[in-house]
């Protein structure tokens, strides 16, 4: 019996979104503290890596509610604020799914969304628990501390996950768009 492509993302959609929130927790506390300096902080972003690919590829329209579930999901795991990661990871999803349309369907730039999204969301989460009052570091401070590593973190972890998401896209019929 052969399974659809529909029914396949039907799945494997949340699936992944699931374990990459499960990672996403532990990956920064496993990473080995040499490579950071004391005062840096490291974000995992692989469910922001696997909503932003989705987006890109995808044609699934389930892809913006799915956005928004697992961003609940993810804050009520790992941060304090309940809706913020929601509605940044809806945003961004809705943002590249308008978008995707101008671009060729290519890994780099899949990438390259995806850096441009890490580092929206991390600058979003900053200012709004700036606002709040939540945190008072300022603006340098945190590009050093936090953003910067947290990008060389990803970037790495995006290299990383290429040819597993490769291979994940092909299994679900997208070969084409993935070449470079």
């Amino acid at each position: 019996m052969k399974i659809s492509r529909d029914r396949k993302a039907r799945w494997l959609i949340p699936l992944l979104l699931f374990i990459g929130i499960i990672v996403d927790a532990a990956l920064p506390a496993i990473f080995p503290g040499a490579f950071i300096g004391s005062s840096q902080i490291i974000i995992s972003h692989l469910t922001l890596f696997y909503i932003v690919t989705f987006s890109f590829y995808l044609r699934d329209t389930h892809i913006l509610f799915y956005a928004f579930i697992f961003g609940l999901v993810y804050e009520s795991y790992i941060g304090t604020v309940l809706g913020v990661y929601a509605t940044i990871y809806l945003l961004i999803a809705y943002f590249v799914i308008k978008i995707k349309k101008y671009f060729p369907k290519k890994a780099f730039v899949n990438f390259m969304l995806f850096v441009v999204a890490v580092s929206l969301v991390d600058f979003f989460v900053y200012v709004f628990y700036f606002e709040l009052g939540f945190t008072n570091v300022y603006l340098t401070t945190f590009l050093v501390n936090r953003l910067g590593p947290t990008l060389i973190f990803n970037v790495v972890l995006a290299f990383l996950l290429y040819l597993p998401t490769k291979q994940i896209l092909s299994w679900l019929g997208f070969d084409e768009y993935i070449i470079f």
